[in-house]
């Protein structure tokens, strides 16, 4: 039988997380896998979902106020993922979200889906030997999300102020 967390997909490789990169951790429930104890495909796109809602948290800025008080909300405009190796139930994850690309309307951003090599046997097949933690990536993706007018429902530029803290993190 195939341990199916024994891949060796080159990306999936284990590296340890830069320190400049955001990543909100996510405990795999039962609710979140199939038949077969993996987390189904659509959740990986929720977990995304959730590290960019907490990465504007971060930053300063609640969803529910933006849309309230300047008018806008982000939308999702593109995503693919790119699934490496399976999470499973009761997996610890950490979903990073870094932004590739600033526009005036749009934000690009790379998320990981990762968990941490507690085998001693995964971390000899690492790429780094390094005595800080090392994760393997479970799912890579590229999200593009839009700035949106929430009375025309249209795209808009991303307020100034949301802007500024971006640039100033980056």
């Amino acid at each position: 039988m195939t341990d199916i967390n024994r891949s060796k997909n080159k990306q999936a490789i284990a590296k340890p997380i830069h320190s400049d990169t955001f990543t909100f951790p996510v405990r795999v429930y039962y609710e979140d896998t199939d038949a077969g104890g993996v987390v189904y495909h659509s959740n990986y796109i929720s977990f995304f979902e959730r590290a960019r809602t907490e990465w504007l948290r971060h930053l300063g800025y609640e969803l529910d106020v933006l849309s309230e008080e300047q008018h806008v909300i982000f939308v999702v405009k593109a995503l693919n993922c790119d699934y490496l190796r399976p999470a499973l139930f009761n997996d610890e994850l950490f979903v990073s979200a870094e932004i590739l690309k600033l526009g005036n309307t749009s934000i690009t951003f790379e998320q990981k889906i990762l968990r941490e090599v507690k085998d001693d046997t995964e971390r000899e097949n690492t790429e780094e030997k390094t005595s800080e933690k090392l994760y393997e990536t479970l799912a890579i993706g590229n999200v593009t999300v839009v700035s949106v007018d929430t009375i025309k429902f249209k795209p808009k530029r991303v307020p100034k102020n949301i802007l500024e803290r971006i640039q100033n993190v980056i």
